[in-house]
């Protein structure tokens, strides 16, 4: 190779030398900056699953050195407020040519936006879209690496070469120094001087054709990338989506650490259980509704804003504290007043409940129910204790089924638990229909459970006759313990059979005449 400078004067005055960074470049393997508190929160999150994690990782480290700095900036993008990305120039070889086009993908897929608005924030569903993005990445981590590299392994290469040649600009600007230092000049170290700027200058253009190379190669197989990243988001979308329905309908929807183990094991648990996943896709949608009307009530009595206090809501935190994520320099101020719980926030009235009861639930658990009736019927049941949560009323789901099957679940605030709910969603009798055995059960917790002017609500599928005599006592128990019936008929298979339910109720709601989602919205929005 032919020598670029004749003398060390040529090597000082050249471009080349006034292009060579004051300091040594980072060459960050992390495509996304982060603060130390990031980094302590995704080491919390990657715990439970560190074993599957490392798994991926080791199978792929030999295809893509930096999969695990790669597998802490897709967590970054998912969970951080705001990514900030490092310079380009200052990342290393694979992190700029692979990591950076798999994040800038991911960040423009279709699905990102979703992604972003269930996991910032949350570390939980934001470690379970990152467990599912990057095992997707690493099973088609060949096909990835093979279209980047074409036929001369020209990432490799690239990345072989640029830390051959950080050694030697590192070994230049020793020199340069130590002749600086030298009180007299050292022919020999000045030889070796500019043999090493030759080597150096020489391997820029080498160093920019493999670098074109890959980007060419990257160009060119731009859609598989795009694919690849497509489909992965996808995946960690439905993930995510779907623990964070679970843990809306079960669990503890906080972004606090301290959870982290236990929503796991609750996602796990509904995970296994066919039926808990039915419930989960209608329960989620009705408890999103629920928790929707709640933001939007501030009247007096039902949240108004009267006060400032300090903590941690970020819905009631004011517009102002908000301005410390402005800049990189207030960002780590916000977020340990976050952890304090010491943002100003708006201070809100109780909510006042007027004129409601607690709320006892009869649920058909016949056998002509067994699929998405008896889904849809649950999540209804569960949304009605939600309700009965919020407003701290009691709550009682009565399963029924033939005349000896009866199971009550009492739920008194503040004393049961995410596992009580799952064990009563769990239960089913699949048995025959009786609407006298549930009618009375509900009237024994008014009278020994002081379950007082209770809202009934019945919800079956089929066609009972109650005796006579018995509707009249039931009546008349109604005027003595002034409580309602509403029914609901899971009609749209066999309209017509409302006739079952018209002798005790006060009001019934058809699946027939009305779809499902405007009954269970209409039961809910008149209990709220």
């Amino acid at each position: 190779m032919r020598n670029l400078f004749a003398s060390l004067n040529a090597y000082m005055g050249s471009d080349f030398y006034k292009s060579l960074p004051k300091q040594t470049p980072i060459h960050s393997d992390h495509v996304l900056k982060s603060l130390r508190i990031d980094d302590e929160i995704y080491k919390e999150a990657r715990m439970p699953v560190d074993d599957l994690l490392s798994h991926i990782e080791l199978e792929s480290m030999d295809r893509l050195p930096i999969i695990e700095s790669l597998t802490r900036d897709v967590f970054q993008s998912f969970y951080s407020l705001i990514p900030r990305f490092w310079p380009e120039e200052e990342l290393s070889p694979f992190a700029r040519k692979i990591s950076r086009r798999i994040l800038g993908e991911l960040i423009h897929s279709e699905d990102y936006a979703l992604i972003k608005s269930i996991c910032e924030g949350k570390p939980y569903p934001a470690m379970e879209a990152t467990t599912e993005f990057m095992d997707r990445i690493a099973e088609q981590l060949d096909s990835l690496m093979d279209s980047v590299n074409g036929k001369n392994n020209a990432m490799n290469t690239l990345d072989k070469q640029e830390k051959a040649q950080d050694i030697r600009l590192d070994e230049l600007k020793r020199m340069e120094n130590q002749r600086r230092n030298t009180l007299t000049p050292d022919p020999v170290l000045e030889k070796k001087m500019l043999q090493t700027a030759n080597r150096a200058a020489g391997k820029v253009r080498q160093l920019g054709a493999i670098g074109k190379i890959v980007d060419n190669n990257l160009q060119k197989n731009k859609e598989l990338v795009s694919s690849v990243v497509s489909d992965a988001a996808r995946a960690a979308m439905n993930l995510a989506d779907e623990a964070q329905s679970i843990l809306l309908c079960w669990g503890t929807d906080t972004g606090e650490p301290e959870y982290l183990q236990e929503n796991r094991e609750l996602v796990r648990r509904v995970r296994e259980n066919n039926m808990l996943c039915q419930i989960a896709r209608y329960l989620g949608r009705l408890k999103e509704m629920l928790r929707d009307k709640r933001k939007n009530s501030f009247a007096f009595g039902r949240g108004e804003k009267y006060s400032l206090e300090l903590g941690n809501d970020m819905k009631s935190v004011i517009t102002s504290e908000f301005s410390m994520l402005a800049s990189p320099a207030t960002i780590p101020l916000f977020l340990r007043k976050h952890a304090k719980k010491g943002l100003k926030q708006y201070k809100r009235r109780e909510r006042v409940y007027k004129g409601s009861g607690d709320i006892i639930c009869c649920l058909d658990e016949s056998s002509s129910t067994m699929g998405d009736n008896a889904a849809w019927g649950k999540a209804v049941a569960l949304a009605l204790q939600d309700v009965a949560q919020y407003d701290k009323r009691k709550f009682a789901l009565i399963h029924f089924s033939s005349y000896s099957e009866l199971r009550t679940d009492l739920f008194r605030p503040g004393q049961y638990t995410p596992a009580d709910l799952i064990a009563s969603a769990s239960h089913f009798f699949n048995g025959g229909t009786n609407f006298e055995t549930p009618m009375r059960e509900a009237v024994r917790l008014m009278e020994q459970e002081n379950f007082s002017k209770a809202d009934i609500v019945f919800i079956t599928d089929g066609e009972c006759h109650m005796p006579e005599d018995f509707i009249n006592q039931l009546k008349q128990k109604q005027a003595d313990l002034s409580f309602t019936i509403t029914g609901v008929l899971m009609d749209q298979d066999s309209p017509g059979m409302a006739f079952s339910l018209k002798p005790f109720c006060n009001e019934i709601y058809r699946v027939s005449e009305l779809d499902g989602n405007k009954v269970a919205e209409a039961l809910l929005s008149n209990r709220t």
